[in-house]
């Protein structure tokens, strides 16, 4: 209860943008004139809300992702654009041109620069004075004899922590030094709730070796209760995997059911058979009673039988073992449409088929399954070395699954052999080949961790007989920077991205691949090192069993699940990630810019200069019942994040795995399809949701917002995930992002900060399975998603657009650009059409160079009346493209000359100097002066004309050709 879907969030929007007071009981307007009003009804249709909002004819200025380089950009836009007069869409009267827009877009780079603004708004609001804003945007002033044309403080106070991460540039810098010992406690802190379970997991592993040389020494003499007892359950999860895996195959169609039903039933119920059975055939005792029964069934051969002969014996014993296994698990089919229900597929009955193919089929699979079940134990002990029970339990422990559930492998292929005899042929190989898939993974999975786990040390101990003592230290140390080596390229603000850059797509799979083996590479590493240091860790205790005593295992064992739980319930998987770092130096840097000195000093605190003050809350961003014009005017900031479905069923957003995500003073949610119907909360208490969003007491800050739209690099970033280096980043918590309560409807835990057991979403991250399904969920930067921060303005059917694109995009490829619309398209049903964008080609290429004249913008058609239909009117897209022609203003010129990637430079730089800073904004505010110039209609110079006249201006003067 509580959450709201798509349609009563965009009409609460249009509510609050008409100064109507909205329908939420614990929500006071802010005027004395405001009184409170029954809400108009939610209209029923979403197609008749969207012509509503078109009705409206709001405007949007979006500013892109890109860091601190896009932030500089668009402060540059928004000067200008606060800077030029236009009549007033609403009533005519001239004023700035920034009044004219309804809402402010923002993603990551642009949220920083956005939300400066929008807490400077605040502030001066909350302070009670006429709002000064827009004016100072642009304003210098002269105050006594020392002060020079200053700008407004807050301006001024951006280029001050222009590098904000760490503001001093000094090498003993405290703030520096703060920086890397906040970043190393943080990781420390994750290894407490990492490391333990990847130890306990080693020591499972290992406990799963002793048992099978403890298995060794029990014989007919000596054997437990308890053991005849265990030999039973291999016996019986067999019968449930394979009377399951008959009863479900398409050709006998007893059920019909969907994937977690087989994982339930045959799968697992198989696997821990086949390890079972391979514990019970250690022992003595084990293969006595099998002999028992052979004999009992009439195939007993004497003791004198020996060598080749005695093997061919075992084998045939296991094929008759193996089909008569089949034949009765054929029979318990019937059982299972008693059990979870009879298919409503055709009756058999009715489907052209031979009589009893099936049953030959399904027997001749069970010998050939009991046949190489039986080679592999005539392998294991052909080659299983004398007097060595340590060895031959690795060895089995390695081997044995795996071995087994080959068998079963093949004997579904022999089965599916007889497929043109049986019924549903096609529907039973694609069974056949995806069940085999399933058993695939899991044996592969077995294979490698108990062959790294038992198999590192004594292949270091190898190692360092034959080539000396350093030689195992050296591949340990490669294998560390292979780690080191993904990591970099995992985080290198979009691996695909940096690559593109350098030769296109052949790099970019080049350079992908080296971080994907990097990364295995150094998982395999890890897990070896543990395991070494593990058994020499724990050496001296070793008994003369042949592994360390039980007692010691359970009392291990005991202690990291102790601390597990511990360091899961008392560590926090957001306190202790980069984001808190990133957020606190983003909110001095931006949020707190806003305030006057004098009046941060009495609150921040005097060691760090840090002040939870800087950053006002979600909520504080917005006048109940206040019309957002005039002296109260304010733009309604919609901040993007990406919501993470790296492990989404939707197979269609396979490469995409992400959905928007929205922060704004009114809701937090996602309109994607992910959710029925979307999933928004309130960004404060209502009378159904007792509880703000976010967390107590008031809810989400806007520093918080704005860093999530900001985090980068994470092991999960949308379509530019890798699953290869997501654990590392994991593990090196390279992790920006933040888990927040899934905002759908049914999560009672919605009001809460953070998960509260940290262990679970941690490995979600790291194995990329975060998903729209969790009760928690994963954002990172809006640019996972959409870059531009387009999308959600079109979907609230805003009728002027414009972009600032901040991008890296030094080959002008347009890949945020295309990406936006092309989503669009798909999610909303809205088509854009860009006029022109190869005008925007790269110029200025060899620095320096004759000046070649240029469009740094063009404009796009956004045909909302063909997604609409009835009376909807077309909108128009103003874009912005950061670029470079050799024509602009010396400062910005001379610094292009020194610095060749400009303005492009990398994203992962966010220590901009002041001559850095100060060219972006003079190249952003040139980039839109000249447009706005180019776009005044000369006919009528003393009028000043609309915003919408400049850009149909700017439109027309588009070449055609």
């Amino acid at each position: 209860m509580g959450a709201l879907n798509l349609s009563q969030v965009l009409w609460e929007e249009r509510q609050a943008l008409a100064g109507k007071p909205l329908a939420f009981p614990r929500i006071e307007t802010e005027r004395a004139d405001a009184s409170p009003a029954a809400a108009e009804p939610v209209p029923p249709e979403l197609g008749d809300i969207y012509r509503k909002l078109n009705g409206d004819d709001r405007w949007a200025l979006c500013l892109s992702g890109g860091g601190i380089r896009s932030a500089s950009f668009a402060l540059g836009i928004l000067q200008r654009i606060a800077a030029l007069k236009v009549a007033s869409k609403r009533d005519g009267k001239a004023g700035s041109a920034l009044t004219e827009f309804e809402y402010l877009s923002t993603v990551s780079g642009g949220g920083y620069i956005g939300s400066w603004l929008s807490a400077w708004l605040c502030r001066e609001r909350k302070a009670g004075l006429p709002n000064p804003v827009v004016s100072a945007l642009n304003d210098r002033c002269t105050e006594g004899q020392i002060k020079d044309h200053e700008e407004a403080e807050p301006v001024s106070n951006l280029r001050r922590n222009s590098h904000f991460l760490a503001p001093s540039f000094s090498a003993i810098s405290p703030d520096l030094w703060s920086d890397v010992a906040g970043v190393l406690r943080n990781l420390f802190l994750n290894w407490v709730l990492l490391v333990p379970p990847m130890i306990l997991a080693v020591l499972l592993t290992k406990a799963v070796s002793f048992a099978m040389i403890d298995a060794h020494a029990i014989t007919t003499a000596n054997a437990p209760p308890w053991f005849l007892a265990l030999m039973i359950v291999p016996t019986a999860c067999f019968l449930i995997a394979l009377s399951f895996s008959a009863a479900n195959r398409p050709a006998r169609g007893c059920i019909n059911v969907p994937q977690p039903w087989f994982l339930l039933c045959d799968l697992a119920p198989f696997l821990i058979g086949a390890a079972l059975l391979v514990f019970v055939l250690q022992s003595q005792y084990g293969l006595a009673t099998l002999t028992q029964v052979t004999d009992a069934l009439g195939f007993k051969f004497g003791a004198e039988v020996k060598g080749a002969r005695f093997y061919a014996n075992v084998m045939i014993r296991g094929a008759v073992l193996g089909v008569l296994f089949f034949l009765l698990s054929w029979l318990l089919a019937w059982v299972w449409p008693f059990v979870l229900g009879k298919s409503t597929q055709q009756a058999l009955a009715n489907r052209p088929k031979h009589p009893w193919i099936d049953l030959i089929a399904w027997g001749a699979a069970g010998a050939v399954f009991g046949l190489l079940s039986a080679a592999g134990l005539a392998l294991l002990w052909i080659f299983s070395p004398p007097d060595a029970d340590a060895a031959a339990a690795r060895f089995a422990c390695v081997l044995g699954l795996p071995w087994i559930v080959l068998a079963r492998m093949v004997a579904d292929v022999v089965y599916i052999s007889f497929a043109e005899f049986l019924s549903e042929v096609d529907v039973g190989l694609e069974f056949q080949a995806r069940s085999s898939g399933l058993f695939t993974l899991a044996y592969i999975g077995w294979l490698l961790w108990f062959g790294l786990v038992l198999g590192a040390p004594p292949a270091a101990a190898w190692i360092k007989s034959q080539l000396g003592t350093a030689s195992a230290a050296s591949l340990a140390a490669g294998g560390g920077l292979s780690g080191l080596l993904s990591v970099v390229l995992g985080a290198s603000s979009k691996t695909k991205a940096a690559a593109e850059q350098v030769s296109g797509f052949r790099q970019y799979l080049s350079l992908n691949t080296i971080a994907a083996v990097a990364a295995a590479i150094f998982a395999a590493t890890l897990v070896a090192v543990l395991s070494i240091g593990f058994d020499a860790a724990f050496a001296p205790f070793e008994n003369g069993a042949g592994h360390m005593p039980w007692a010691i295992v359970m009392l291990v064992g005991g202690l990291l699940l102790l601390l597990i739980v511990a360091a899961s319930l008392v560590l926090s998987i957001n306190r202790y990630s980069l984001h808190s770092i990133y957020r606190n130096r983003l909110v001095r840097a931006f949020l707190g810019a806003s305030r006057r000195e004098h009046d941060r000093a009495k609150t921040k605190n005097k060691f760090t200069d840090f002040d939870s003050s800087d950053s006002p809350y979600l909520h504080e961003l917005w006048q109940h019942g206040v019309r957002p014009h005039g002296a109260d005017w304010k733009p309604f900031h919609v901040i993007s994040g990406a919501l993470n479905l790296v492990s989404s069923k939707n197979l269609a957003w396979q490469e995409r795995m992400a959905a928007p995500f929205t922060f704004s003073p009114l809701h937090c949610g996602s309109g994607s399809a992910a959710f029925e119907d979307g999933a928004y909360r309130t960004t404060y208490a209502t009378k159904t949701q007792p509880h703000p969003y976010g967390g107590p007491p008031l809810g989400l800050t806007l520093g918080t917002a704005m860093a999530i739209s900001g985090a980068a690099v994470s092991p999960s970033m949308g379509y530019n995930s890798s699953p290869g280096v997501a654990f590392l980043m994991a593990l090196f918590n390279v992790r920006l992002g933040w888990w927040l309560a899934n905002p759908r409807g049914d999560n009672p835990d919605y009001a809460k900060p953070k998960p509260p057991f940290a262990l679970r979403p941690f490995f979600m991250e790291m194995f990329g399975l975060t998903s729209e399904r969790e009760r928690w969920v994963y954002l990172t930067d809006g640019g996972h998603f959409e870059n531009l921060g387009i999308y959600e303005m079109v979907r609230r059917r805003c009728r002027l657009i414009v972009v600032s694109d901040a991008g890296c995009d030094p080959d002008y490829s347009f890949e945020d650009l295309g990406n936006a619309l092309r989503k669009i398209w798909i999610d909303l049903g809205v088509r854009i059409d860009m006029h022109r964008l190869d005008l925007l080609k790269k110029r200025f290429t060899e620095r320096p160079s004759p000046a070649t004249e240029g469009p740094y913008w063009t404009v796009g058609d956004i045909l909302y009346k063909d997604a609409d239909g009835g009376d909807s009117q077309n909108g128009l897209l103003l874009y912005f493209k950061s670029g470079l022609h050799g024509t602009e203003p010396m400062g910005v010129l001379s610094y292009a000359i020194a610095h060749a990637s400009f303005p492009h430079e990398t994203t992962l730089n966010q220590f901009f100097s002041e001559s850095q800073f100060e060219s972006y904004r003079a190249l952003g505010y040139e980039i839109a002066d000249r447009a706005f110039k180019s776009g005044v209609v000369p006919e009528a110079p003393t009028v000043p004309p609309t915003f919408r006249a400049i850009v149909t201006e700017l439109k027309s003067k588009i070449p055609a050709t």
